[in-house]
Order: C-alpha cells, then structure tokens, then sequence
C-alpha cells in the first residue's frame, strides 16, 4: 500500500508542471505548426500606402518560409482612417484583432498604452532595427523606456510644395527662389496668389490644412509652432496653459492668421490643399513625403518641387503628428513567429521593397542615402537629406492624451483660418488641453 502510494505521488509530482494552476511555472505557448497553414492578419489604416503594405505582407511570407514555416503567410487590410482608431479597440477588446497592426505605440503599448495591447519587441529585435535605423527613427516607437515598434515609413517630416510653372510666372526661380524662412515664406507667397477683379483669391499663393480631421490639422501646423520657438505643452508634457497659449505659440498662430486675412494669400473656398494644389489652384502647400507620388500620379503634367519646411527662429527638422508604428498584438498565437520575422526584416533590400511600391521613404540609414538607386530617384530625397540634418523639435505624441490634445490643436488651426480672434482660441485650447492632462 505504501509503495503504491508512494508511486501515484512521484507520477503527480512529475506532472506537476503540466497541472500546476498558479505555483508552477506557466507552460510554453504551442509552437506554430509546420505542417499545417497560418493565415497571420497585418492591419493598416492608410489608402496612399497600400502597395507598400501589400509588400510587406509578401516579404513577409517569403521570411516565414525561409525560416521554415512555408505554410505560414500574412495577409494585410486595409481600415477605414476615419473611424480606424475606436474598430481597433472594439476589435482588440472582443479577441477579434489582427496579429500585426500599424498605430501609435502611446496608443497600444502593453504597458502604459491607453489600450494595452502590443507587445515590445524582444531584445534581440529591437537591437536589429535600431542599429539599422536611420538616426531620426531610432527611438521612434518607444514608449516608457520600451520599443513597440519600428516606423512604417520616414513620412514624419513635412516639406515645402511648389508648382515650379508659377514660380515662373511670378519671375522667381524654383531652385533658387523657393522660401527658405517664414519671413521669406510670407513674402513669396504674396507674390504667387492671384486675385479677380473683386479681389477674391482665383489662385493661393499658399493653401493650409483646414479640413479632413483635426488631428491631421495639427499635424501639419505644429511645424510653424516649433519653428517660431513655441510649445504647446511644457517638456514634462504636464501643461498646456502658458505653452498652448504661450507667446511664441500666439506668435504662430497670428502669422497664419495674418496669411489668410491680412496678406490674403489664401482662400478656403478652392478646397482642401491636397486637391487644390494638384489642380493648379494653389503654388504652395505642406505635406510629407508620400504626397509627391500623389501629385505626379494625379497630375502628371504639373511641375513642382520639394523642399525642406521653412525655419523661424528655430531649424527644426518637421516632425508632424508623429510617425506610425508596426506593433505586434500580444495576444495572438504566433507572436514569437511574428518577431522572429520581423527580426529578419530591416535590411536594404527589404527597405526597399516595403517602400518603392507607393515611393515612400525608406526608413534605414544604410537606404537613406544619395548612394542607393531608389532613394536618389525620389524627388524629395534632397529634401529629406536636408531635413535629417537639423535637430529634431518637440515630440508630444508620447502620450496617451495626445490624439485628444492634437484634436483641440487641429480645432483651434481651423477656427482662426476661418476668422476666429487668434488670443481667445488659443486660452480656450489651452483651457480644454489642460482639463483633459489634469484627469490623467
């Protein structure tokens, strides 16, 4: 009786870890299958750059099968932007999200993150893309000292848009004359804008963002902010008031005012300026990188140039509303596949591949360089190498609030391009800034 006891006991404590609940150590998560198929979900929100991801879903499968998982693949889809942010989190709450998913990391980061829920990279995966990125996305995708995910495209930085054919009219030289400050800025788009005979601007000499969302809004205003020495919030990214509403940021703002109904070089009525600069009706705009391949595809008969953004006070390379992430979902079932994929990913080849489809930049320093065939053949490439050189201005998007605060930012852009008084919008921003980092 007692050796039989003492049997079934050494049979239970050799299964010990097998049964445990919450003493032992928690099993290993089941290896992806070789011999069966995966069909792994990539989730992406962005209709300028689908041939891109369609490539990266491609290489990524060739990755799996080179690491021995020939039945594994990734497939991507596209959201919808408009609404992409609240489908993510119905989808990540009821278990039914993608596997790999491009957003902010403060929006997802496991730990910190506003919806908890992507996965740092592993050591020896973050250490494979930060040696290979270029200097200005190093640390784009950390979030409390932890990496979430590497830039999908060097699309942070705006440049300057210029239709070289009304350069010319205005006798200016499109690669001399193009603005180089906001002083000069002012001055040229001045000389650009044409009138009727009431004096309605028939053509912009400069078309801002005033429309399409207010957290793109912001984005492409903030450069101005920088530039002219302001901050919308303090360095401990805990005060709006004082900063949103701080001298130089009112200073920014006046100036974009005095554009529109002082100077009059723009007119609101010819449209969002992504379109209205296609079809002629505006000389110069802000946009990223991605825009020019909209541009030429378009519009293949329009002649523009691009330039690195225009300095103030400050040259500050022109980071926007901050840089998307490729974030991995920690609660799918392949996850140590996934980063053994991504792993493999940063190299000049692939950084290519990921990013000629759309012609968008590559995001590797080796890449990054007039010495690579593909980016030599952009026509921002010098701008990008001219904007990559200067220092990097305020990142804010680090927080959860951010998409809050840039959404009262984009609002406050808007309401003074249609005439709103520049010091009271800027004390109501600062004002709804505030309440929402004090509920932190």
């Amino acid at each position: 009786m007692k050796k039989t006891f003492l049997a079934v006991l050494l049979v239970i404590l050799a299964l010990g870890p097998v049964f445990a609940g919450g003493g032992g150590e928690k099993a290993a998560a089941p290896a992806t299958p070789k011999d069966q198929p995966v069909k792994l979900v990539f989730w992406h929100h962005q209709l300028q750059a689908v041939n891109n991801f369609n490539e990266f879903a491609k290489i990524a499968t060739e990755i799996f099968a080179k690491l021995g998982y020939p039945n594994v693949s990734l497939v991507s889809e596209q959201i919808e932007y408009s609404n992409y942010l609240a489908k993510y989190v119905s989808a990540f709450s009821s278990g039914t999200g993608p596997d790999i998913f491009m957003a902010l990391s403060n929006d997802f980061a496991l730990e910190g993150g506003a919806n908890p829920v992507a996965q740092p990279y592993p050591a020896d995966v973050q250490k494979a893309w930060q040696d290979n990125l270029g200097n200005m996305y190093k640390d784009d995708g950390t979030y409390n000292g932890k990496y979430y995910g590497f830039v999908v495209a060097g699309d942070t930085s705006m440049f300057l848009y210029i239709n070289a054919d009304h350069f010319r009219e205005a006798g200016l030289d499109p690669d001399k004359d193009y603005p180089k400050t906001l002083d000069e800025f002012r001055a040229v788009a001045k000389k650009l804008t044409k009138y009727d005979a009431a004096g309605n601007v028939t053509r912009a000499g400069f078309q801002p963002r005033f429309g399409g969302g207010s957290f793109n809004v912001a984005a492409k205003y903030m450069p101005i902010i920088h530039n002219f020495g302001g901050r919308v919030l303090s360095p401990d990214l805990k005060k709006a008031q004082g900063f949103m509403n701080g001298p130089e940021t009112t200073r920014a703002f006046q100036f974009l005012h005095d554009l529109v109904f002082v100077d009059k070089v723009t007119n609101v009525q010819l449209g969002l300026p992504d379109v209205a600069f296609q079809q002629g009706l505006a000389s110069m705009t802000f946009r990223e990188p991605f825009y020019a391949n909209q541009v030429a595809t378009n519009n293949p008969n329009l002649k523009f140039k691009v330039y690195p953004y225009v300095s103030g006070s400050r040259d500050l390379i022109t980071l926007g509303g901050g840089s998307w992430h490729m974030m991995v979902n920690s609660k799918s079932k392949h996850v140590d596949l996934i980063f053994k994929m991504l792993k493999e990913l940063p190299t000049p080849e692939y950084d290519v591949r990921m990013h000629e489809p759309d012609k968008t930049p590559p995001v590797l320093k080796s890449t990054i360089s007039m010495g690579n065939p593909y980016f030599k053949s952009l026509p921002y490439a010098e701008a990008l190498l001219g904007s990559v050189s200067r220092e990097v201005g305020p990142i804010y998007y680090i927080i959860p609030t951010w998409n809050a605060l840039a959404e009262i930012i984009g609002d406050g852009v808007t309401k003074i391009i249609e005439g709103g008084d520049v010091k009271a919008t800027l004390d109501d921003s600062a004002k709804k800034m505030q309440t929402i980092l004090d509920e932190q």
